[in-house]
């Protein structure tokens, strides 16, 4: 008897407390990997110094963080959302990439807690530092142009956020 209620709580543990987190993941995985892509994007046009195209690209970043559930987030992560779209918004109302990278810093130091906190990345990131602006950045490379200066290779990667299993 002792055994069957063991095994009637294990039963209701694994229906109540995984299965909502598996559905969670699902539901979120898609949006979120999204909002990293069109993130990666505008990091791109920003480190072509295309100023045109970094607006472009933030107002994809801001359409895919709309369509982020937000019911599926904590508080922190809701935050952090509403400060993505307030930086996402502002480098996709202007096409001088000075202020866009004004916002870019803080855009890419909130997703990359975002990312972290949520840990759903489909593809490995490398966060890096350019040592000349003192600014970190997401890329899915540990080579490129860096989005600050436009320069290749003058970035440093401190960390590997590898893709989620």
């Amino acid at each position: 008897m002792k055994n069957l209620k063991s095994i009637a709580l294990t039963i209701f543990a694994l229906t109540v407390l995984i299965l909502p987190i598996s559905a969670q993941t699902g539901v979120l995985s898609k949006p979120v990997n999204a909002v990293i892509s069109n993130y990666l994007s505008v990091k791109n046009a920003l480190a072509g110094n295309d100023g045109d195209a970094a607006s472009a690209k933030a107002k994809l970043l801001l359409a895919s963080l709309n369509d982020l559930p937000l019911k599926n987030l904590t508080a922190g992560q809701n935050a952090l959302i509403a400060k993505l779209e307030y930086d996402s918004r502002h480098i996709s109302e202007v096409n001088r990439v000075a202020h866009q990278r004004e916002h870019f810093a803080s855009l890419s130091d909130n997703l990359y807690t975002l990312v972290k906190s949520l840990k759903l990345n489909q593809q490995t990131l490398y966060r890096q530092y350019c040592s000349m602006t003192k600014k970190y950045f997401m890329s899915e490379s540990d080579k490129g142009r860096d989005p600050y200066m436009g320069m290749a290779n003058c970035s440093k990667v401190t960390e590997t956020i590898a893709a989620a299993k």
